[in-house]
């Protein structure tokens, strides 16, 4: 050791001292503040969970009845939902619910308040949520099976089971989008979800497996829909003119019937032969929606030539088997979704939307789609099967069929179709098919209320006093 250096040691020993204090200041300081900052977060947390719980109890509260819907979407305040109750059934603080039409048709804003016990934080959430009971191009309460014969677009596919590709004619298409609270299952040449449920269970672009936001199936209201087509006379109409193998007489009021002269393949007591010339025809009734009920299976016939095609406008309810077995020429002018490019971003395996227009029906460009789309008349493209195509509507309107759906002509579709059983199509390909159009704003009888999300955010909470 060298004593000279003696006299150094303290200066060293105080200054580490000091050093240490500051940073023992430091640490106490920042544990104090971050606790502080955690405590109001955890008590800001406590209240956007019970204004969580809030959304919650108004969302359960419009899907209660359909009455109760039809009252808030007007406008009409419910008791308990106008911030006239304070709500105490959550642990740790309470929270009042809000009820307002719109913003737009057939939507119902809810806000909720929360408010923690201990220190009086409030937070506030704003949702609107949308009544659409037909929400999507295709649907299934189980499984979609998908294969040629049928093109959608616009409108995504929804199942509650699971979405399986059976060709590659289907399987070509990377549109429209697919929901499935099972499995997506493509082909092998063109695969979706090869994994089952098991994450990942999206490409975040075209399709979803396991998803949790698929809606309730609707439950239409069988019995007024019924009584509506028999009101109209278009309840069980079988058979055909008795002129038919020939056009039959255009809106004669004389009853179809079951004539040995229809020229269709078949039971002839299971055919609507010749529908565009029948009294409630869209031809003749092109403004007017016709509830179109059958208790059993029909068959659509009719051959291409004037007068013996389709053209139905409204609902048809098919409880038993549907086939197609005719064209349609159904010409007319409609709304396009607003997001019906949504359904289109992708349109083949590596192929997605551009600036170009045209790339499938209504495309004006990038992320783009027109608002009217003139069914019958104007021609477009379709991924992987060229352009030139133009529709032949057949059926206007949402399509309900309670056993299962065999295309033997091919008409296209305008509206949505909900098939319970299977579909099968002969001698489809890819450019041989049925379109599904989908129109989203297709209301419908129903006995429950469907609700889909539009929006969720977080906004200030009312001056409005509390009630105790």
């Amino acid at each position: 050791m060298n004593l000279t250096n003696r006299g150094q040691v303290l200066p060293m020993v105080l200054g580490l001292m000091a050093v240490l204090v500051i940073v023992v200041f430091s640490l106490v300081s920042w544990l104090q503040t971050d606790s502080a900052l955690t405590v109001k977060q955890q008590k800001k947390t406590d209240a956007v969970n019970l204004a969580e719980a809030g959304i919650d109890r108004g969302t359960w509260k419009l899907q209660s009845a359909t009455s109760t819907w039809a009252a808030a979407e007007r406008g009409t305040v419910i008791a308990g939902y106008n911030f006239d109750v304070t709500y105490t059934d959550i642990p740790g603080g309470s929270y009042r619910i809000r009820f307002a039409s719109g913003p737009a048709d057939s939507q119902v804003t809810i806000t909720a308040e929360g408010r923690d016990v201990v220190n009086q934080q409030t937070r506030a959430i704003q949702c609107v949520q949308l009544n659409q009971t037909i929400y999507s191009a295709m649907m299934s309460g189980g499984n979609i099976t998908w294969s040629r014969g049928l093109g959608v677009f616009w409108g995504p596919l929804i199942a509650q089971g699971n979405i399986q590709l059976m060709d590659n004619y289907v399987a070509l298409w990377y549109s429209p989008r697919k929901y499935a609270k099972g499995a997506v299952i493509g082909t092998a040449t063109y695969p979706r979800d090869t994994n089952n449920i098991t994450p990942p269970n999206t490409d975040n672009t075209e399709w979803w497996s396991n998803y949790s936001g698929i809606p309730n199936v609707p439950i239409l209201d069988f019995a007024a829909l019924r009584s509506s087509a028999a009101a109209t006379g278009t309840l069980n109409v079988y058979g055909c003119r008795s002129t038919q193998g020939g056009a039959g007489t255009l809106g004669s009021a004389t009853r179809w019937d079951t004539r040995s002269s229809c020229s269709s393949s078949g039971s002839h007591a299971t055919h609507f032969g010749n529908p565009w010339s029948h009294p409630k025809s869209a031809r003749l009734n092109p403004n007017t929606d016709y509830v179109w009920y059958w208790d059993g299976d029909v068959t659509l016939s009719g051959g291409s030539s004037s007068n013996q095609s389709t053209g139905l406008r409204g609902t048809v309810i098919v409880r038993g088997n549907l086939t197609i077995d005719t064209p349609g020429e159904y010409n007319y002018t409609a709304s396009v979704p607003s997001k019906a490019w949504q359904q289109h971003q992708k349109l083949l395996k590596t192929t997605y939307d551009t600036s170009s227009s045209g790339e499938y029906p209504a495309d004006t460009g990038y992320h783009q789609s027109a608002s009217t789309f003139n069914f019958g008349t104007t021609t477009f493209c379709v991924p992987g099967a060229g352009c030139g195509w133009r529709t032949t509507v057949g059926i206007r309107g949402l399509t309900y069929v309670g056993g299962n759906l065999t295309i033997l002509k091919y008409l296209d579709f305008h509206g949505a179709v909900w098939v319970n059983g299977s579909v099968t199509a002969s001698g489809g390909t890819s450019s041989t098919f049925c379109g599904i159009f989908y129109n989203d704003s297709l209301e419908v009888p129903t006995l429950n209320v469907i609700l889909l999300r539009q929006s969720w955010q977080e906004v200030p909470p009312s001056t409005t006093a509390w009630v105790p």
